[in-house]
């Protein structure tokens, strides 16, 4: 990855967030699909109803994992030195605890977690309704769920505020703690 567009990438909440979790989503797909492949393979076609319930539980486990991973990375490694000022500034900014950090966007996630799963599986459903292999259909359905989640939560996240970039998170707690030392003399 060229170094500008890494800081791009570590600079930038809403890139990082959203790339993070679309790298784990899609990451995660991978080992969930062998999993619902391999239920495939040792429980019958019917009823339907257990395959994407399977599906959802390994999703959540492997994409939860991939995701703190990918969220140290993107927000608490730091290798090298940018280029221009802004750009030094904005990566020497310090980031919020990495435990806090990632557990607050994983709630925000769980939050919309009932979307992801009603869209993915219920789409797996269908496609298995008609016919589709469960496998098929997951490969289908989860990337749908993932779309319609990553566009809310992006929404949530530009107007919440846990999108702001560290540095314009830290310049406001700074004017914040300013403002109060001001209101106590």
């Amino acid at each position: 990855m060229p170094i500008r567009l890494f800081h791009l990438y570590q600079r930038k909440r809403v890139i990082n967030i959203n790339v993070n979790a679309i790298i784990a989503g899609l990451l995660g797909m991978i080992p969930a699909g062998l999993v619902v492949l391999y239920a495939e393979s040792v429980l019958p076609a019917e009823p339907h109803w257990p395959f994407p319930v399977i599906a959802i539980i390994a999703d959540v486990v492997f994409d939860v994992i991939i995701y703190f991973a990918l969220h140290w990375f993107a927000n608490h490694w730091r290798p090298g030195t940018a280029r221009n000022e802004r750009t030094r500034k904005a990566l020497e900014a310090k980031p919020p605890p990495f435990l806090r950090d990632a557990v607050l966007v994983q709630i925000e996630r769980a939050v919309l977690s009932p979307l992801f799963y009603a869209v993915s599986g219920g789409i797996m459903h269908l496609l298995q309704i008609q016919g589709m292999r469960p496998s098929s259909a997951f490969l289908i359905a989860f990337p749908c769920g993932l779309l319609c989640t990553r566009l809310a939560h992006t929404v949530w996240g530009l107007k919440s505020g846990s999108f702001h970039d560290h540095d314009v998170r830290q310049a406001n707690e700074e004017q914040s703690d300013n403002a109060e030392t001001n209101q106590e003399s």
